[in-house]
């Protein structure tokens, strides 16, 4: 996608004055030399794309792909006059510029090519849309399973899946003490510690990245204390120790977790697993015990 940087100045109504004087314009895919997937002549439609091309601001940021689509527009004579790509439904990319251009209303101009057959880049947007909204629905679930004295810090854990990587050891020291003062008791912090794992995806492939958090705070909690709170564990709970215990994260003191476990809680665990795969997993590693 993109990267920001200062705002970049230049003059937003550029490229419109230099489109006032087309009269055609090509739409090609990108990269390299690829087929014309329309050209339209028609001075209204010509225009209709002009107006749909109206840049909100220039806020000095360059998407990383190649573009959905190249318009190359046309004067009277047959002329190229210039070239445009469109980004996302967002921005688009203008030699007259030194880096792309947040549009006025990025959707117009996909409309514009969906109605003259060239459909896939709405489609991709409308897509990318869906994505998005189910990406931010999962991460509200997961802030709402936040431990209350940690809900000031929901916008440091969730920017930890824009940087990568989790909390550092500073940060890490600073959230646990207000963890350790609000729930002085191991198992009861425990548990509320699996329910917030549990919440989100509840995947176990460990993205995206700040669903991994809960992981980094369990993982300074005694084995013996884990097993307790496994005992007493509602289903939530439970399933966010099932996730613990097959994160990444864990494997080195998986033995010593899994041992730590009494033969009701191991299968309390195994019955909480997502899938058979996991499952059958985890029962190998009990049974290696053994």
């Amino acid at each position: 996608m993109g990267f920001g940087g200062q705002a970049m100045g230049g003059d937003p109504d550029a490229l419109d004055r230099v489109l006032a004087a087309a009269r055609g314009v090509r739409v090609r895919e990108m990269p390299g030399d690829a087929p014309t997937l329309l050209e339209e002549r028609d001075p209204v439609a010509v225009r209709a794309l002009r107006e749909a091309l109206r840049v909100a601001e220039l806020p000095g940021f360059a998407c990383m792909c190649w573009s959905d689509v190249t318009l190359d527009f046309f004067d009277a004579d047959e002329r190229p006059l210039t070239a445009v790509t469109l980004h996302h439904g967002s921005s688009i990319r203008w030699p007259g510029w030194p880096q792309d251009a947040l549009l006025a209303d990025g959707v117009r101009p996909l409309e514009w090519l969906a109605v003259r057959g060239v459909p896939v880049p709405l489609r991709e947007f409308r897509a990318a849309e869906q994505r998005r909204a189910e990406s931010d629905r999962i991460a509200r679930r997961w802030v709402a399973e936040i431990p209350e004295p940690l809900v000031p810090f929901a916008g440091l854990f969730l920017h930890t899946s824009v940087a990568g990587g989790g909390l550092t050891e500073p940060q890490l020291d600073e959230i646990r003490a207000l963890l350790l003062v609000a729930y002085p008791d191991p198992v009861d912090r425990i548990l509320r510690l699996c329910t917030w794992y549990a919440g989100g995806t509840g995947a176990y492939t460990g993205h995206p990245a700040h669903e991994r958090i809960p992981a980094q705070f369990l993982m300074l909690e005694a084995r013996t204390d884990f097993a307790a709170a496994v005992e007493l564990a509602d289903a939530a709970a439970t399933a966010g120790a099932v996730r613990y215990l097959l994160s990444w994260d864990t494997r080195k003191r998986l033995s010593h977790l899994l041992s730590a476990l009494s033969p009701a809680a191991r299968r309390k665990i195994l019955a909480h697993a997502r899938d058979p795969e996991s499952r059958r997993w985890l029962q190998h590693r009990i049974t290696g015990l053994q």
